[in-house]
């Protein structure tokens, strides 16, 4: 059998990995104003590339909003709460991987388990979206078995 894996283990490494990615987008952010808002000084003149700093700088702005609201969905999660199905909080124990269902996330390493934080959008939730122990489904040609959750 597995071993079993923290869920606030894993809700604290969602959480810290979440911090580390706003205050990257939060650094972009800020480079890109003050390349955005200082003088233009290309080889050309004519080449105005104000535009193009512009669209970064609002793709950085709109990412930024996107993790911010992600760590607050991340923040509302109770790593006490049991659960008996497939839904956000709940720690999903397969015959193949572990997963939190929160947001996304690269894979989570938490007292030698592993885990992947999957969001409720992703594909994969969508398989398993209100399962239970012992259910199975499948995902990209691979059967899944639920062996535990809580």
């Amino acid at each position: 059998m597995k071993k079993n894996i923290s869920k606030a283990g894993v809700l604290a490494a969602c959480l810290q990995k979440q911090e580390e990615l706003i205050e990257s987008f939060e650094s972009r952010v800020n480079e890109s104003k003050a390349d955005t808002y200082s003088h233009n000084q290309s080889a050309s003149q004519s080449e105005d590339r104000t535009a193009g700093k512009m669209e970064l700088l609002n793709t950085y702005r709109h990412e930024l909003a996107f993790a911010k609201s992600e760590m607050d969905f991340l923040k509302s999660l109770d790593a006490t709460i049991e659960h008996a199905k497939a839904e956000p909080g709940a720690m999903v124990i397969t015959n193949h991987l572990n997963f939190f269902i929160g947001v996304s996330s690269e894979k989570i390493e938490v007292d030698g388990a592993e885990a992947f934080g999957i969001s409720t959008n992703a594909p994969i939730y969508k398989m398993m979206e209100g399962m239970g122990k012992e259910d199975k489904f499948r995902f990209n040609k691979k059967e899944y078995i639920i062996e535990d959750l809580y």
